[in-house]
């Protein structure tokens, strides 16, 4: 609990700004879960909210910003060479948060949340049997991918 209360105090803008960040992720957690989209508009405030953010961040950000929208980047390529395999909408999320993380932290959020969807796979392939076009929604592992993240960030 001390180093909880220790990050916020050494980080006050940025916890709020973590915070924010994980209500949106939930909410777009739900409607991939409910519908398999991502809202556009929802996507568009974040893209301006990760921008504006990496403009308050200041120039030490910029560069991490910049590998992490990379890494995005390189997820959109996989939804397009794949016929959206991976939704062009949670490619397009996935650049927005590597802009807002940043590089390093964006490659911890990505390895969390494919070990994680890939652990749900193999639980609903225990359970009940997978049938072929059966995909499992994206964002809530993200979300958890985000989760883990930000926890590994406040324990250092």
């Amino acid at each position: 609990m001390q180093q909880i209360n220790e990050y916020i105090a050494g980080n006050g803008a940025l916890f709020v700004s973590r915070i924010i960040c994980m209500s949106i992720l939930a909410g777009l957690s739900v409607a991939d879960i409910r519908r398999r989209r991502i809202p556009g508009l929802a996507l568009m405030l974040g893209s301006a909210m990760a921008a504006g953010y990496t403009v308050l961040a200041g120039t030490g950000h910029i560069r991490l910003a910049a590998g992490g929208l990379l890494i995005g980047l390189l997820f959109v390529a996989v939804s397009r060479v794949t016929g959206e395999q991976l939704g062009y909408g949670d490619s397009w999320l996935l650049c927005v948060l590597g802009i807002y993380v940043g590089t390093w932290n964006m490659l911890l959020l990505l390895f969390a949340a494919w070990m994680s969807a890939a652990l749900a796979a193999m639980g609903v392939l225990a359970v009940c049997r997978f049938r072929r076009g059966m995909t499992l929604p994206m964002i809530p592992f993200i979300t958890l991918g985000y989760i883990i993240m930000w926890t590994e960030e406040i324990m250092l």
